[in-house]
């Protein structure tokens, strides 16, 4: 488990910029923080369909019109921010959406009539639940942002953004092989269980 003011010192202290217990123990580092770590947060969560990051909900129809061939517009859930895939109540996975905004919000358009959709999406999870190598992308990156900003080093903070690169990449290798699962937008769960009804069949 970390915490966000551990990522910071960690970055602080491999970038010269000394030991922060606080943000109030450094202007420099507090305003880069400010800058940059969220914006660094939001885009890695978003760049990765990451399992950990993962939230479901059911979601609420709006009433504003919607052109064809689209069904219904759904609003999406608070705190989204990406969309993994949508499904109804029985699991199967809704082959037809996009997301939009509207004149009252967002909103995600759904193909096809449903009585109820449910999102998965991901969400900003707390520093706490991150595992290890998202943590170290993330600070990864903040040591760059230092470098260039803070200490005006710009080849190095190119340096550190390369590592940040692979670390990430990594982590999502490790992501993937954390579920046995494929793609949801490729699940139907209908033809699984006709499937694996038809294989039972042939071994009876």
């Amino acid at each position: 488990m970390t915490s966000k003011i551990e990522i910071v010192g960690r970055a602080a202290s491999r970038t010269g910029n000394g030991f922060i217990a606080s943000l109030d123990d450094n202007d420099d580092v507090a305003q880069i923080v400010e800058q940059h770590y969220d914006e660094i947060v939001e885009n890695l969560l978003t760049q990765h369909a990451w399992k950990f990051a993962r939230r479901s909900a059911q979601l609420n129809q709006l009433a504003n019109a919607v052109e064809k061939p689209w069904a219904a517009l759904w609003q999406p859930p608070n705190g989204m921010l990406a969309l993994q895939y949508l499904c109804d109540d029985a699991g199967v996975v809704v082959a037809g959406w996009e997301e939009r905004d509207t004149e009252t919000g967002g909103a995600i358009a759904v193909l096809g009539d449903y009585d109820t959709v449910w999102a998965v999406y991901t969400y900003r999870v707390p520093e706490d639940r991150w595992p290890a190598d998202f943590a170290k992308a993330v600070q990864l990156h903040l040591e760059a942002a230092m470098l260039a900003g803070i200490n005006e080093q710009r080849d190095q903070a190119d340096k550190r953004e390369r590592r940040a690169d692979a670390v990430e990449q990594k982590a999502r290798v490790r992501d993937q092989r954390s579920s046995s699962a494929t793609d949801a937008n490729e699940w139907d769960l209908t033809r699984a269980r006709d499937r694996s009804r038809s294989w039972v069949s042939r071994r009876a």
